[in-house]
């Protein structure tokens, strides 16, 4: 327990058991108002230890948990990479900015260079039906002649084996494997067999059967197509900048080498790969399709944190703010993206409002939606009403609570928990005095 008046530590608790909790709590009849993360428990113990104090629920974990709850329905309803139509004017003019971080003094490359396999294919059957010869075709596509003769005489399976990258090729096998896994449980589901029978059947963990149920699963691995910080990252503006001018590959690996380096050359490649098939997603195809933009999921979860309106005038250097232009787009494609996104900013409003009348209009609307991810917390909401309006009216949170919590971890973490709770507290409250 943290004192208001002087924000000193004055005691610990043991357990987060409701019996210890309210024994505990009964040892201060004095307290009139409480403030805590939510926990249904500490509020039963609370209500049994003083009937008549005022509980506050903590805003920050309000918050928290509203959106931890909305990210959980984003990510199965929206993939790693939302692609959203953009026009061919805007796209060539990207293209046209594009440059690399540093000049190089190297001569411009074919622009067939930053083609993919499956690009330079679709060239290739034109050029032939142009009557051009097997030189001139593989000269002009940048392509070993050996890889023409190969692409000639695949059949169609060998030739769709050929343009599929094989890590693709071993995620959409993943990818069959878990649908036809999903398609048995819910065959089951619908046979009337219970969720633990069903676990019994197929051997899978019980909260894999709950979330294969659920119509809103999305069977690609949630990891996918996520890139981490490797032995290469600090040379991605720079390969970038090299690609966009089409230089060829071997040049782009002997200059990151002198600028430091030492990974495989397979890594690298495996990066140009990558980059031309997303440049392939990003920009207007041979065949006459419409243009993409790609945005990272993750760049649009951070808008549930950060002001819209920051991005109004445009990207910032070096910042992952989404462009208006762009938000406007993303909320065209995906409504439940924008409703999600009100939703979690108009609570922020709330809280700050002032006015607890806010709070019953806000969860009807929440309520409408029909998400088991919002129900939930509307449900937390629900069963700890007062404590919610209080936060809203009240100035009192745990903010000074948190700061001793992270105090105490520090102490904790000293002790590699070698020592009892009775060593924990005793040095905990020791340490308040200095």
């Amino acid at each position: 327990m943290v004192c208001i008046d002087t924000g000193k530590i004055v005691d610990l608790i043991p357990s987060r058991d409701y019996f210890d909790v309210k024994q505990w709590l009964i040892k201060y009849p004095n307290i009139n108002l409480v403030s805590h993360d939510g926990s249904i428990t500490y509020r039963n113990a609370i209500v049994d230890a003083y009937p008549y104090a005022k509980q506050v629920n903590d805003r920050f974990h309000l918050l928290k948990n509203l959106t931890d709850y909305t990210k959980e329905y984003l990510k199965k309803s929206m993939g790693l990479r939302i692609k959203i139509i953009t026009d061919d004017a805007k796209v060539s003019s990207t293209d046209s900015q594009a440059s690399p971080p540093r000049n190089y003094d190297i001569p411009p490359a074919n622009k067939n260079r930053m083609l993919t396999l499956e690009e330079k294919y679709k060239h290739m059957l034109c050029l032939i039906e142009l009557g051009y010869s097997k030189t001139t075709i593989c000269k002009s596509l940048n392509m070993d002649i050996r890889a023409y003769n190969k692409l000639m005489s695949a059949n169609k399976n060998e030739l769709a084996n050929l343009l599929t990258a094989p890590s693709l090729l071993n995620h959409e096998e993943k990818v069959a494997a878990k649908i036809a896994r999903v398609s048995e449980v819910r065959n089951l589901k619908s046979q009337g067999v219970s969720l633990r029978g069903i676990t019994r059947i197929t051997g899978l963990n019980f909260q894999t059967v709950r979330k294969y149920i659920d119509d809103n699963f999305n069977p690609v691995h949630a990891s996918y197509g996520k890139k981490k910080h490797g032995i290469l990252t600090p040379f991605i503006t720079e390969i970038d900048g090299l690609l966009s001018q089409g230089i060829m590959g071997s040049i782009v690996e002997s200059k990151i080498r002198e600028a430091g380096y030492t990974g495989s050359s397979s890594n690298l490649r495996k990066y140009l790969s990558d980059w031309k098939r997303m440049k392939k997603q990003n920009h207007l195809g041979t065949n006459g399709q419409d243009s993409f933009e790609i945005i990272e999921r993750k760049n649009l979860f951070k808008l549930l944190y950060n002001k819209s309106d920051r991005a109004a005038s445009g990207k910032p250097k070096g910042s992952k703010v989404i462009p208006s232009e762009q938000l406007s787009k993303v909320f065209k494609q995906y409504p439940c993206f924008q409703k999600i996104h009100d939703l979690i900013w108009d609570f922020r409003r709330l809280l700050n409002s002032k006015n607890a009348d806010f709070l019953q209009p806000w969860l009807d609307r929440a309520k409408s939606l029909n998400i088991r991810e919002i129900n939930s917390f509307t449900e937390g909401i629900t069963r700890d009403l007062d404590a919610v309006k209080n936060a809203i009216v009240l100035p009192y949170s745990n903010g000074l609570a948190e700061g001793k919590i992270n105090k105490l971890k520090v102490i904790k973490r000293i002790m590699y928990g070698r020592c009892s709770f009775e060593m924990l507290r005793a040095k905990v409250l020791q340490l308040e005095n200095f």
